[in-house]
């Protein structure tokens, strides 16, 4: 008797999952994880990246099927699906799975949207393939136990199409054999490198779309016919066992598909930066607070961090210490401490590389240690740990165990929606943002994605104004 691969439960999960199983509180925070995401699309709408990717989705001329987000502008789904998803990412503002080191929206959220308004689905229909979708990708995350980033991956893009393949059949309404063949072709489209954090290019910001694009040809070509490996994720050439080296506890991360909730575990960002800076931006602003020095008082700045952060957001120190893009900075952990101190607060406005000509910045940067530190490592979390020196010899030491939006330091709803609030308004009239919030807040209650949808169009605005936030 032929065992049920991996790829074949996750499927029947989908094709099978229903809303009504899910409980309220899932769904409610389901709900703010989407407003967040859709928020940090509407304020990413003038990055050069998003403004790159839309002309190039526009210029293939694909049959109408999906709007890009901010516009009245239709294309196919696959070329939407990477345009918008590339809004969402764009800021690296978006929601993460901490324990799986992943950003399960920016692929799952934009699929449901772009691919939902093609079908025709029902708002009630998106909820239930988006938090479909979630539960896949935080466990196809945690079964490679944050290896793909000590890799050199980024975990975000390897897992994406396979999720994305889900939600899209969910509101396709395919049937299982072709599911099962599309995550079988997912796995050759299965990729997503890190060194843009050696240089701080921007290709990180298309890896959930560029992901979600991937599925949604992979379940056409499975629909016409295309075959894929039945055992894509614990077969000896899987993808587990050829980025990692190993397939253990793989199939056991997803024994409780269907009891356990783990959208629940998803954390909103409060900095547009990399999650695992955030813990020493609150430490930074805690001993702001208390102690009432300014960034003229400081004579060194200590950061202990793990190892497997530290090669992300602290080596190579020359590249760390001076960034040349927004992404290097939102990977620099010396950056985004130094504005910290600057600034007493870390808003997408902090992100600019005008900071990078100003002295003042320039040295505080480099008053900033970054120091490897097992002993501070938290399992599952983004710990911080800093000590400032002041000039006249006084130390300050402030750690943080748990990142904000973890269970054991919750960012408060009214706080999700201010962040929403404030992004969105970037580019939006006030009507449209209030519209959208409570589209989403009654999202099982929408009939068509359209009602929601044509509040995301933003005004043209000068050329010489586009850019950089």
């Amino acid at each position: 008797m032929v065992k049920t691969s991996l790829s074949e439960k996750i499927a029947e999960y989908t094709l099978c999952f229903s809303l009504q199983d899910v409980p309220p509180k899932v769904q409610q925070h389901a709900k703010l994880m989407i407003l967040d995401a859709i928020g940090g699309a509407m304020a990413a709408y003038y990055l050069k990246h998003a403004v790159s990717t839309r002309k190039v989705a526009i210029g293939f001329g694909s049959r109408p099927q999906s709007t890009l987000w901010g516009t009245m502008e239709k294309v196919g789904m696959a070329d939407a699906v990477l345009a918008n998803a590339a809004l969402i990412h764009g800021m690296d503002y978006d929601d993460t799975h901490v324990g799986g080191v992943v950003h399960p929206s920016a692929s799952v959220v934009s699929t449901a949207f772009t691919v939902g308004e093609a079908a025709g689905s029902s708002g009630e229909q998106i909820l239930g393939a988006i938090i479909c979708g979630y539960e896949i990708i935080i466990r196809l995350a945690l079964a490679a136990r944050g290896g793909f980033h000590d890799r050199g991956f980024h975990g975000t893009g390897i897992v994406a199409p396979f999720a994305s393949a889900c939600v899209a059949a969910k509101l396709l309404d395919l049937p299982q054999h072709v599911l099962v063949n599309a995550l079988g072709i997912c796995g050759s489209q299965a990729a997503g490198l890190q060194e843009f954090l050696h240089d701080g290019s921007w290709v990180k910001k298309i890896h959930p779309g560029w992901g979600s694009h991937a599925a949604i040809y992979a379940l056409q070509l499975a629909k016409g016919g295309l075959t894929g490996p039945r055992e894509v994720f614990e077969g000896s050439y899987g993808l587990y066992q050829t980025h990692l080296g190993t397939v253990e506890g793989v199939k056991e991360t997803f024994a409780d598909l269907g009891q356990k909730w783990l959208t629940a575990e998803i954390s909103i960002k409060r900095y547009p930066c990399c999650h695992m800076i955030h813990s020493f931006s609150d430490c930074m602003f805690a001993l702001l607070r208390q102690y009432k020095f300014t960034d003229k008082d400081i004579k060194e700045i200590e950061c202990h961090i793990e190892k497997r952060c530290y090669h992300i957001v602290c080596s190579p120190e020359s590249v760390k210490k001076r960034p040349t893009s927004d992404y290097g900075m939102r990977f620099s952990l010396p950056y985004i401490v130094a504005m910290s101190v600057r600034s007493g607060k870390m808003s997408p406005l902090e992100i600019d590389k005008q900071y990078m000509t100003d002295p003042a910045v320039l040295e505080m940067i480099d008053k900033v240690h970054c120091v490897e530190d097992e002993t501070v490592k938290n399992p599952g979390h983004f710990p911080g740990w800093i000590k400032v020196t002041l000039l006249d010899g006084t130390v300050y030491q402030k750690s943080q165990k748990y990142e904000r939006g973890a269970a054991e330091n919750p960012i408060d709803t009214q706080d999700i929606i201010a962040k929403y609030n404030e992004n969105a308004s970037i580019n939006l009239p006030q009507e449209n943002v209030n519209r959208i919030l409570s589209n989403i807040t009654n999202l099982e209650k929408l009939e068509k994605m359209e009602i929601l949808i044509q509040n995301f169009v933003i005004a043209a605005r000068d050329d010489n104004k586009k850019g950089e936030l």
